[in-house]
Parts: structure tokens; sequence; C-alpha cells
């Protein structure tokens, strides 16, 4: 049947229910009539005008016409016909009329209350039925003594069923709360708070960690039992955890990089004859480190591929001369730090092949290999070599490209630097680790390998720059 027409059905039935409840008075008071008299007359016609009231005010108004001219009609003599005898039974009709019609009212207020609640009952279990907190309704059980022994669930919506590991959906409601959680009476945050809420009627909200997962619970009085809120936060407490982690990581690497800065700026200005010379050093410095942040931020500072670091560091001098390079090497992935390094290595090879080696001459090369220690996987030589420059030199004294290079890849187990400065070009092998597989990061405590991460670049010390400065 279509939807249009339910209506119309159900109002048919009501009608025929509410004649039926007439009917059926009718009887009554014709037996009572035989076996009593005319003592009391339409008594039995009320309780069909309030069961048809009940179901609507239409099929009430129905059962209080039909009982009206059955009474009147049929019952009261003259059988038949509508002659009154005296004036008692006029006012006997006009007050079964009148109660009739506020049985009607009051049982149309009655129905309109109920299906308020019935609707608002729904519209709860829908919201509760999808919503991500849990909430519980206990009713706490007493002793003896009237002291409160455990508390019995009375209500728990989904998700706080899917928070209950092990439980029954269908045992929950009914259940004891010490009987599924037997250590919830000693923890702080749970049955012992529940007795405080209790007493006090004050509404106590708190964090807590249970079987690993991590909890925000609100607790409220209710009438003589309890309402509980719970939501799953976990997610959210580690990720703080891990903020708090990166933002103490984040304070040393930029602590390191900003001593390597002012050392650099300071050994700089102690080579440099003039502000221009001082000026080009370091902006080339400062625009190598650059160009390795940027890179390590594209990868969210999780590592960075050698070739990507060599490219990178030598893009200002590939534009112009790539015919110059040739750069060859697999896919190698190595830590931020290493990265960091392994540019400002480059940097300074480059910057000194430029002034005095390969790149200052017409048809000078330089030649950049890599590949993995056949003996030691984990371990990554570098190849720099230059050729068709002037002939090299020993410098007399260190700078700061060969202190760098000397030191900063010092740190690791394997790893360093051979610089042979051969008559024929400059040769650099550079020797570092590659990136492992580091174990997962935990959430608790933090430990000093996680706070302290190694420096980005040797320190000052390292360099032989001292501590001005810094």
């Amino acid at each position: 049947m279509p939807a249009a027409g339910r209506p119309g059905q159900a109002e048919a039935i009501s009608y025929l229910l509410a004649g039926a409840f007439v009917a059926l008075a009718f009887g009554a008071e014709l037996i009572l009539s035989s076996i009593v008299g005319n003592v009391v007359r339409l008594g039995s016609f009320y309780p069909a005008v309030l069961a048809s009231a009940l179901l609507g005010v239409a099929p009430g108004v129905f059962a209080l016409a039909a009982s009206l001219f059955l009474a009147w009609y049929v019952l009261f003599p003259p059988s038949f016909s509508f002659a009154l005898n005296n004036v008692e039974e006029v006012w006997e009709l006009a007050l079964f009329t009148i109660s009739a019609a506020l049985i009607i009212v009051v049982a149309s207020a009655y129905r309109k209350a109920q299906a308020g609640r019935a609707a608002a009952s729904q519209l709860f279990k829908a919201i509760q039925d999808i919503s991500m907190e849990g909430v519980v309704i206990y009713r706490p059980l007493r002793d003896d003594a009237g002291a409160v022994a455990d508390f019995e669930y009375r209500y728990a919506n989904p998700a706080a069923i899917r928070f209950m590991s092990r439980s029954d959906p269908k045992r929950v409601v009914g259940g004891r709360l010490l009987e599924r959680l037997p250590l919830a009476r000693d923890n702080p945050h749970l049955f012992p708070r529940y007795l405080k809420v209790l007493e006090t009627g004050e509404t106590s909200e708190a964090e807590y960690e249970l079987g690993g997962r991590w909890f925000c619970s609100n607790v409220a009085k209710l009438e003589d039992g309890l309402v509980v809120t719970v939501r799953d936060v976990s997610a959210q407490h580690y990720s703080d955890e891990i903020q708090k982690l990166l933002a103490q990581e984040l304070h040393h690497r930029v602590k390191n990089m900003l001593a390597t800065v002012i050392s650099m700026t300071n050994f700089t200005a102690r080579s440099s004859s003039s502000a221009v010379e001082l000026k080009d050093k370091l902006l080339g410095r400062f625009q190598a480190m650059a160009r390795a942040h940027e890179l390590l931020v594209a990868n969210s500072w999780t590592d960075a591929l050698v070739g990507e670091v060599v490219r990178g560091t030598l893009e200002p001098h590939l534009q112009s001369n790539a015919h110059r390079f040739a750069i060859t090497g697999p896919d190698v992935p190595v830590e931020p730090e290493t990265a960091l390094a392994l540019n400002m290595a480059l940097h300074e090879l480059a910057t000194n092949a430029i002034k005095y080696g390969a790149l200052s001459a017409p048809d000078g090369q330089v030649i950049i290999e890599w590949r993995s220690d056949p003996e030691r996987p984990s371990l990554v030589h570098l190849i720099w070599s230059e050729a068709g420059g002037p002939f090299v030199r020993r410098p007399s004294s260190k700078g700061f490209g060969t202190r760098l290079l000397e030191k900063a890849f010092a740190g690791q187990e394997g790893s360093g630097v051979r610089l042979n400065f051969a008559r024929e070009g400059v040769r650099c092998e550079i020797i570092f680790m590659a990136k492992f597989a580091r174990p997962a990061m935990s959430v608790g405590a933090p430990q000093a390998s996680q706070m302290d991460p190694p420096a980005l670049l040797p320190t000052p010390a390292e360099l032989g720059l001292g501590s001005q400065g810094v």
C-alpha cells in the first residue's frame, strides 16, 4: 500500500476500535441494568471514552457522541426516543457529557506528553548510537550497612561498550563494575572517585591511563546514581608527547646551527681581507646551508638521498657549468645530520675548486661518484676528484674548509675523510653512514638519546675556532 494511504488506514482503525469500545460498554450497561437496575447508569461508557481518547481526540469525541446517543435514545426510557421523563435525566446526561469531555482533554494531554517522551527517547538513542564519547549510567548497590559496595550498569551506549574490552555487549547492562573491572576498586580515578561524586554531588573531570590507553572522563550525580562520560584521548596524548620531543629536538638543532653560524662568521672574518670578501664567503656558505635545509624540510627532516644533496649543493655551479661535472651514484638515504655535513663539505670543495682547483681553468672537470662499501654496506664512499686544472700545491695552513672536512665525519664509527692534494688535482674521499633503521620512538619519559641529537656539524672547538662569540 502506498505510504500516503497509511494515515487514513490508521485513522479508520482508530474509529473502528472506538466503536468497539462503545459497543462493549453498551453491552455492559444492558447487563448491569438487568442485574442492579438503574442505580448506576452510564458508568460503563467512561472507560470506553477514555480508551478511545488515548487513540486520539477524534476517536474520543466519536466515542462520546456514540455513547451519548445510545444512552439517550436506547437506555433512557422511553426507549428509541429522545424524550426525557424528568429533569434528573437531563442533568445525568449533561454530567456525563462534561465528564467525558474532561476525560478526552486529559487523555489528549497525556498522549502528547508520551509522544514527546518517545520522540526524545528516540533522539537520545540515535545520538548515542553514533557518538564517539562513551556514556554510562550507574546505580549504586549498597550492603546491609548502607555503604556502596559496587555500581550496577543501567545504561551503556555503543561507544562505551567498545571501550570495555573483553565485554559481551549483551551482558553489560545489569552487570557490576567491580566484577567486570576489579582493578577499579583501588584506581583513584574510578571507584573511589565515583564514591566521592555520589557523596558530595560535585562533578569531577579527570584524565587517566588504563590498559595502555588514555581516557578523559567526567562523572556527575544523576538522581540516586551516576552518569559517566568517557573519551579515548590516546592519540591526542601521544601526539602531545611527540610534539614535546620534537620541540626539544628542534631546540637542540637550532642551538647547534646558531653556534655553527656564529663560529663560521668569526673564522670567515679572520681570514677575509675586505668586507666584500667577507660578504661573498658568508653568503656562499649560508646559501649552501639554506639549500640543504630546504631539502630536509621537503622530506620532513626524515632523510635525504645522497644524489639530492650533491645536486642541491652544487646547483649554482650546475646551472652554468653542468658539462664540467660528472655525477654518478645509486640512491642512498642518509640521516639529516649527515646530509647537512655533506652539504657543507661539498660547498667548501666547490669553492676551493673555483678559486684554486679544476674549476678555475677553462678545461677543468670535477668527477663525483659514490658507492656502498662492499664489506660494510652501511658505509658509503663518496669520491670528489678534480682534473684539468692547475698543478696543486698543499696549502701551508688549514682553512675553515679543511678543518670542516677533517672533523665533520669523524663522529661515527668507520666514517672519515681522506684529503689528497695530488699534483694533477685534489682528490677527496668522504666516508659516512647510510641511513639505518631506527626503533620506534617511545612516548614515555624522554631518553637522553632523544633529548640530545648528534650535532649537525662539528662544534666550534672541534674546528679549532675556540669559544669566542658562542
